[in-house]
């Protein structure tokens, strides 16, 4: 006799699921009172020393239904659009045996999440007893920056109210013996609750054999379990793994960085040129009596209200910016805290330094019935430029901490220091030409000698390095696999490539024509010459450098591409 696929199918229809285990028992009356609750899917005990509560998703049985999707999204009350769960596809196989694997995905707890490690002012906790990563929304000022430490895209920002949320594994379920809504509500058991060990979890992590295409488990040791009897095809990848996703552009953020980076790289420029100069030039910096200048406190007051500006501007990224005076509560694990620390250190500094300037520039120490002395104001100046370079790299150790593929230290600290040096020295130039034209229009030639020489010359050199090192990048193309790089390289010449092309043009004008032009002779010192056309050129000159380096840091955030869990084609 022989056994047909009907037969199979029979056979397959006298098994029951759990859910309708469940419901024969419950309607038979066989469950008890205190038994009439769904945990045939969930472990019967707590976990132990060494333990934790885990998904385990049965990639047989998902049929990408979507059903625990929707369960998740009505038990917990998330908005339209908000997703705690998804489901993608995994495709591989040949032309005469094609794969398509249903993939359920949600938060992994991970032994060492990301999330509560990165989050500046401690929204997250792992319970010691069961291992789940909960996200305490009181605590949350709506950062976001767990979206972006988060290497599984997890945490989901809510526009509504100001936070990110997550799942919880349904926590106050589990406590009472009911399985989470995506485990009940999955119509062919393919998720399941169980607990893990530890140790167990670090070792399956070394084979970097999670899903493929997806982070590697190393990063934060995810503790989800899939698992399948079918030999998988070597070659099986996300479905849309050769599709480049344009990121956030986080434009608060990019305000912020390139105006602190400004204001940081002005108060070093004014120190090298205190010191370098104030031999041979002391009346650029100094009045007769040994002060400040007029020209040089217009500097520091400048580089002063950039810093301010951007950290005026970068608050406008909180989902909640009245509490934004918590982001120092992570201050032992979080660079977030740490940057908000170096930049309130560098803010009161360089506010000392300008007070003491100003006060020693107008002889008002005097009046006050005190005397600074100008050692005071030296060692206030470089503490000034010092903190503000530390507050620089703490911007970008908080972008290198998410160990995304796009940012690595190398490139973010050159990309970041090099946007200082670029804005600070013209900005020094603008500011000392327009006091000398102020105060003596036919001067402005002989301090273009002086300084303005040299300081187009470093512009041009900088513009120079930091073009043609993101240019360089393109070279990715050439990669013989869909490396992030790769992707991140498709999307500049792609979707981006009108924004790359704008970020060069003002570039190149900015740093590299305008600066050239100002060098030559023909304007500085012959008949030509005139003081309008020198102030006017050195104006656009930083106005497009200074677009120029928006566009920069808005291509540094939306080609940020980095490896994801498995999504759905287009």
């Amino acid at each position: 006799m022989t056994y047909s696929l009907v037969d199979a199918l029979l056979d397959e229809q006298q098994t029951l699921t759990a859910v309708q285990e469940f419901s024969q028992r419950h309607e038979s009356g066989e469950l008890t009172a205190s038994a009439r609750v769904y945990r045939d899917l969930i472990p019967v005990g707590a976990p132990g020393e060494l333990q934790q509560f885990a998904f385990e998703v049965d990639l047989d049985s998902c049929s990408g239904c979507k059903a625990c999707v929707a369960a998740c999204h009505n038990l917990n009350g998330l908005e339209p659009g908000e997703t705690w769960r998804s489901v993608g596809q995994l495709v591989g196989g040949s032309t005469t045996l094609p794969v398509i694997q249903h993939v359920t995905t949600a938060c992994h707890h991970c032994l060492e999440p990301a999330c509560l490690s990165g989050c500046p002012v401690k929204a997250y906790e792992k319970d010691p007893a069961t291992g789940i990563v909960r996200h305490l929304d009181d605590q949350c000022i709506g950062c976001q920056y767990c979206t972006l430490t988060c290497p599984y895209e997890v945490p989901v920002y809510s526009h509504k109210k100001g936070i990110v949320r997550k799942c919880d594994m349904c926590h106050q379920r589990l406590a009472v013996g009911e399985a989470p809504a995506c485990v009940q509500f999955c119509p062919n058991q393919a998720i399941r609750i169980r607990i893990v060990d530890v140790d167990q979890v670090r070792e399956d992590a070394e084979t970097h054999n999670f899903l493929p295409g997806a982070p590697e488990p190393s990063l934060t040791l995810p503790t989800t379990t899939y698992k399948s009897s079918k030999p998988m095809p070597k070659n099986l990848l996300p479905a849309d793994y050769f599709r480049v996703h344009r990121q956030h552009g986080h434009m608060p953020l990019v305000w912020m960085l390139v105006l602190t980076q400004m204001s940081a790289g002005a108060f070093v420029v004014e120190q090298w040129l205190y010191h370098f100069w104030l031999g041979s030039n002391l009346n650029l910096f100094t009045t007769d009596e040994g002060s400040p200048s007029i020209g040089r406190l217009i500097h520091l007051a400048a580089a002063m209200v950039c810093g301010g500006l951007g950290l005026t501007v970068g608050t406008l990224h909180l989902g909640r910016p009245f509490y934004a005076f918590r982001a120092i509560l992570g201050l032992r694990t979080s660079w977030l805290s740490r940057e908000m620390l170096s930049f309130g250190v560098f803010a009161t500094v360089a506010a000392a330094y300008v007070a003491v300037a100003t006060t020693t520039s107008f002889q008002l120490d005097d009046k006050l019935g005190f005397e600074l002395s100008d050692r005071v104001a030296q060692s206030l100046g470089l503490l000034a430029s010092v903190s503000g370079l530390v507050a620089v790299m703490t911007s970008v150790m908080i972008y290198v901490a998410t160990r995304r593929p796009m940012w690595t230290f190398g490139s973010t600290t050159a990309k970041f220091l090099l946007t200082s040096a670029l804005l600070g020295l013209p900005t020094a130039m603008l500011i000392l030409l327009a006091v000398t034209f102020v105060d003596d229009p036919t001067s402005v030639a002989n301090q273009m000698h002086l300084f303005g020489d040299a300081t187009c010359r470093l512009t041009i050199l900088v513009t120079a390095i930091k073009l043609a090192t993101e240019l360089s990048f393109l070279f990715h193309l050439h990669h013989p696999q869909m490396t992030a790089q790769k992707r991140a390289a498709q999307l500049l010449v792609g979707e981006l490539s009108m924004v790359v092309v704008k970020r060069f043009f003002f570039g190149v004008v900015g740093g590299i024509a305008l600066p050239g032009l100002l060098l030559s002779e023909a304007w500085i010192a012959g008949n030509g010459y005139h003081p309008l056309f020198v102030m006017a050129t050195a104006a656009l000159s930083l106005v497009l450098l200074f677009i120029g380096e928006l566009h920069e840091r808005y291509l540094f955030f939306t080609a940020s591409v980095s490896p994801r869990m498995p999504g759905v084609p287009n």
